[in-house]
């Protein structure tokens, strides 16, 4: 299948009554005629041959007016929004507009690391909500922070499996400190300290884990620079290609345990898989090559890639 081709269209998170903890102050919003034209540049400049149909997204707090809707031109959307600032007749709205999915902006779903957040709406509702809007004939989407202050690796854990059997997708947007947020004057105070990369590497391939296991699909981990970024990071674990740190780290659990099943020290071993997964498999700079070949005290780890082999699909051979 065709990959679809991504407008995104971003509205500001808090743009009415007062700001989050998290959020810098919401970019100016696009108008109907601004909208038009962003999808007009993503229809011309897509390969037709590559690409699936085009869909629009928007980010944002507040959903879509009906004015951004038509923008659209009667292509399907996906609108993200906060639980607080969804009603029922607004989603009935989005709904019969056209939406495919709503997404929840709901960040955890740990109620005293939403108070720390002044985010208004706790995990009864977002629960309720999410059941309403699956109810519907609507996909439904999570948004989860780790990293949030007053959360901890357990709340995020306990976070991606409360998302299981409530969403269909699921994006993880480890917390950052935005210049211009309030969020960053606590951490110039010494008040809050996000994770660390590493830290939110672990984190992450754990509730990936969890999610993918549980049925739910995570298409992103970590905000990407584009329009659908709430801003400038001057704190916290933003990387550019995190989620492939967060895939190799999963991979490096899932051949240890193969290598533990099949290996002898001073062998030699041969790791088969498709094409597209030979980075994750020998790792950053080759690093997963050399820590299984030390921990099993192996003379040679090889890497072998074949078509065959679906994504996803490892396998070890031992050779003489």
């Amino acid at each position: 299948m065709k990959p679809s081709v991504i407008v995104p269209v971003q509205l500001g998170c808090c743009t009415t009554g007062a700001r989050c903890l998290v959020c810098p102050p919401p970019p100016p919003l696009p108008t109907p005629e601004r909208i038009a034209a962003l999808i007009h540049h993503y229809q011309a400049s897509r390969d037709v041959e590559d690409s699936g149909p085009v869909e629009v997204r928007f980010f944002g707090g507040d959903p879509p007016t009906d004015e951004q809707i038509q923008a659209c031109n009667g292509l399907p959307f996906t609108a993200r929004v906060r639980p607080d600032r969804l009603t029922r007749a607004q989603a009935d709205r989005l709904r019969l507009a056209g939406a495919t999915c709503i997404e929840l902006d709901v960040w955890t779903f740990d109620d005293a690391a939403l108070r720390a957040a002044d985010r208004r709406y706790r995990s009864a509702l977002v629960k309720e909500m999410a059941q309403g809007l699956s109810a519907q004939g609507l996909n439904v989407g999570i948004v989860l922070c780790p990293g949030l202050p007053n959360s901890s690796y357990e709340t995020c854990i306990e976070d991606a499996k409360i998302t299981v059997g409530l969403a269909d997708t699921c994006r993880i947007h480890p917390t950052l400190v935005f210049r211009d947020s309030r969020l960053r004057e606590k951490h110039e105070m010494a008040l809050f300290e996000p994770l660390a990369l590493g830290e939110t590497v672990t984190v992450c391939a754990e509730m990936t884990d969890i999610l993918e296991e549980g049925g739910v699909l995570v298409i992103r981990i970590g905000m990407q620079p584009g329009p659908d970024e709430l801003g400038v990071a001057v704190a916290g674990p933003k990387h550019s290609s995190l989620r492939q740190l967060v895939e190799s780290r999963r991979t490096l659990k899932i051949l240890d345990t193969l290598f533990s099943k099949s290996v002898a020290p001073g062998g030699k071993a041969v790791i088969t898989c498709h094409p597209r997964d030979e980075t994750r498999t020998r790792g950053p700079f080759n690093q997963h090559i050399r820590t299984l070949r030390s921990k099993y005290k192996l003379r040679e780890v090889f890497v072998r890639v074949t078509s065959s082999f679906e994504r996803g699909q490892w396998s070890v051979e031992v050779e003489s």
